[in-house]
């Protein structure tokens, strides 16, 4: 009897440990970058996988709003985000890997019947912003003084800020042109006539990257690290 129980201890904890030290990989839906599905798929996320290909690490990919990957991120140990931007803000709060994807360029985009100037920061202020909580937009317009409640309007997902820009609940949202297609024919408004204006943080790095949460294991973050070095390779 001892030795049974002593065999099932063993086992449990076996399966503990293989839990701990599996590598949690969180993201958020954004198409045609990372796809929401059965399967999580799409560009970015194909090469995810490619490069945890050249490594034997165990992992598993959960697909959550933007915030909770976040949050996940930055409070949990053993932790792989993706897409996500390498900012001034964010640098020390990760361990980077870049790029894991080329350069996208970031936008507001209006209603062609709202009348703001959306080339102007300024005239952007007068109206509402939809953004996400913690994403980079988010950040950008915090940065210049945008307050949540006066010119700020907070969602869980880009197809919500979409909807309150149909509805006139906001002026403004954020996308990136390779995705604002997939999002209006998500939410059945591909003929929706939007303009384009200010870029996002013009100037930084709008690389797609990855980051590992500080209280990953060094090993760990080597095998990585030594993995996205092989796949860069394959890419030439």
């Amino acid at each position: 009897m001892k030795s049974f129980l002593l065999i099932i201890f063993l086992l449990c904890t076996s399966t503990v440990q293989s839990s701990e030290d599996e590598l949690k990989v969180v993201t958020e839906n954004w198409p045609p970058f990372i796809i929401k599905g059965k399967v999580i798929s799409g560009i970015v996320t194909k090469n995810i996988k490619e490069i945890l290909a050249f490594t034997d690490i165990k992992y598993s990919i959960k697909l959550y709003p933007w915030a909770r990957s976040l949050h996940l991120a930055k409070t949990k140990p053993n932790v792989l985000i993706y897409s996500i931007l390498r900012t001034k803000q964010r640098e020390a709060k990760f361990n980077w890997i870049c790029p894991i994807y080329k350069s996208t360029a970031i936008h507001v985009y209006k209603l062609a019947s709202n009348e703001i100037n959306v080339n102007s920061l300024e005239s952007i202020r007068t109206g509402v912003v939809g953004v996400m909580r913690g994403d980079h937009g988010y950040s950008f317009f915090v940065q210049k003084g945008f307050e949540e409640g006066i010119n700020l309007d907070l969602s869980s997902n880009e197809e919500i800020n979409l909807k309150k820009l149909i509805t006139g609940r906001v002026d403004v949202v954020i996308q990136a042109k390779e995705s604002l297609s997939y999002r209006l024919k998500s939410i059945g408004a591909n003929n929706l006539n939007l303009v384009s204006g200010l870029a996002i943080g013009e100037g930084e790095s709008v690389e797609h990257c990855m980051a590992l949460s500080l209280g990953t294991k060094p090993e760990t973050i080597n095998k990585i690290r030594t993995g996205f070095k092989l796949w860069q390779k394959e890419q030439e």
